[in-house]
């Protein structure tokens, strides 16, 4: 199951160094709890069952993280975002918070050993971490600023206050970049080895490259800065295949960033000539609709390709869908696996 090294190796293959061998990942989180029959309630409440899920997986597929990361609002309902709880979904805002300067100024950073689902969240990380040591990566999450503004106050009035609100945007991001490092650094403490900084509004899919310079890569940079300071192993990750973004995306102060589908990695990696290591791009509709062989042979060739070059880490460039096959998933990490050992294709 893992190995010893792989935080060594998560650090070489970053900074372009041969590592012993190349860790594997897979955003197989959902999937995991469809397979284990976990609830999405239970992942966010049941201690016991989500650490339970996430141990049992890195035994059977040999992954070489660990996971928690039940929903995106963990931080967030504190601040009075009323929230559904649904036994079969992750959970959503009823309704987001108004987008005014009052808002802004009730807005406060909650005790993450106190609040609501914070501390359920950290013991998760706690447990997970004295299950599995230093074998696997145990990864926790944050939402970079300007994604944090979507998910408060919705997508709609992030995008129109951009052009109608700009003192505001600017207000609420700096409170987002105190809150999310408030949130990173309590999930270090608790054992987190990585962090995931998701932020999907931040990509091509959204907004044009002129609204994420302006506003969402320096808000991100602040946060990544305080929690690699802090010891923290990060992966950037807005989704996104578009080289221009990816271009702005690379001089962030991450250990890697994770590329979305739609490109042909190989060629990104050429264009940009990253000083970062580029991860992520595969497709998880390969991973849901083909067979074994084809997965195999799909991650066999992303391999052969972006390897010898350095700076890289195998991984899905979104969640495998949970009605995947698990022989499929299972095919996916074993090719990865045999061809990463060594540090070579």
């Amino acid at each position: 199951m893992a190995y010893e090294n792989v935080r060594q190796d998560f650090l070489a293959c970053s900074e372009g160094r041969t590592p012993s061998r190349m860790p594997v990942f897979a955003l197989t989180n959902e999937f995991h709890q469809v397979q284990a029959g976990v609830t999405h309630r239970e992942a966010r409440l049941d201690v016991a069952k989500a650490v339970a899920c996430q141990v049992d997986a890195v035994r059977k597929y040999d992954e070489d993280w660990a996971v928690i990361f039940p929903d995106d609002y963990i931080e967030f309902e504190p601040m009075g975002l009323a929230m559904r709880d649904s036994e079969s979904e992750p959970t959503m805002p009823v309704a987001y918070l108004p987008f005014t300067r009052e808002t802004l100024r009730r807005l406060r950073i909650p005790d993450a050993q106190k609040e609501m689902r914070l501390p359920i969240h950290l013991e998760m990380l706690r447990r997970l971490k004295d299950a599995l040591g230093d074998r696997v990566l145990v990864m926790g999450r944050v939402a970079a600023p300007f994604s944090a503004l979507a998910l408060v106050y919705g997508i709609e009035e992030l995008m129109v206050g951009t052009i109608t609100q700009v003192e505001l945007i600017r207000d609420n991001l700096k409170f987002f970049i105190d809150h999310q490092i408030a949130f990173g650094r309590a999930q270090l403490e608790a054992g987190a080895d990585l962090l995931w900084v998701g932020d999907c509004c931040a990509s091509s899919k959204f907004c044009s490259l002129r609204c994420c310079c302006e506003f969402a890569f320096d808000a991100a940079a602040e946060v990544c800065s305080a929690l690699r300071a802090l010891g923290g192993l990060l992966i950037y990750h807005a989704g996104d295949s578009a080289p221009a973004y990816l271009a702005r995306q690379i001089r962030l102060p991450v250990h890697a960033v994770n590329v979305g589908e739609g490109c042909r990695l190989a060629d990104v990696k050429k264009a940009l000539d990253p000083r970062v290591c580029l991860m992520g791009n595969f497709d998880p509709l390969v991973l849901r609709d083909g067979t074994p062989e084809n997965v195999a042979q799909a991650a066999a060739e992303m391999i052969r390709e972006n390897l010898p070059g350095g700076r890289y880490l195998f991984n899905t460039g979104e969640s495998v869908m949970s009605n995947s096959p698990a022989a499929n998933v299972a095919a996916l990490l074993d090719a990865a696996k045999r061809l990463g050992r060594g540090g070579r294709a």
